[in-house]
């Protein structure tokens, strides 16, 4: 195990979408956008996320208290909304993902920025996955904003 690794967490997430892929296929992007949204519903229910959070309050959240990567900078040019997650942990959730070539239907990494996101912007639009550029010290993830 690699120092700093949360394995139980990287264990979760690779089941998830093993299984995931297994019997649902291409299909799992509607669940795995779902279960981010219940994981967000289940942390404003913790007293996590509030609503009148900043997007410092959400890099402060993912990167010091989640621990998921050690940076994370975002630009919204108005029509995409690009997250660099950089260096992120999970790493062998991450590795086994990609020697496998299992699409992250689940991921801490994707959907549940996406909807942190939409939720202090207060849902004024919704993100869709674009493109994923995975690199070995970063991920850069790039949404199309759809206007509500």
């Amino acid at each position: 195990m690699r120092e700093g690794e949360n394995i139980l967490l990287s264990a979760l997430y690779y089941g998830i979408n093993k299984a995931i892929s297994e019997v649902l296929g291409p299909g799992g992007m509607v669940v795995g956008r779902r279960a981010s949204k219940e994981m967000v519903n289940f942390l404003k229910d913790e007293g996590i996320l509030k609503d009148d959070m900043s997007f410092d309050d959400i890099k402060k959240l993912y990167v010091n208290e989640f621990e998921l990567s050690e940076d994370l900078s975002i630009e919204d040019n108005g029509k995409e909304v690009i997250f660099t997650i950089i260096k992120p942990t999970l790493t062998i959730y991450r590795e086994k993902m990609k020697d496998e070539k299992i699409e992250p239907y689940v991921s801490p990494f994707i959907y549940l920025l996406a909807d942190i996101y939409e939720k202090i912007n207060n849902g004024r639009f919704k993100l869709t996955l674009k493109q994923v550029d995975s690199q070995s010290d970063s991920i850069k993830v790039v949404f199309k904003k759809i206007n509500c």
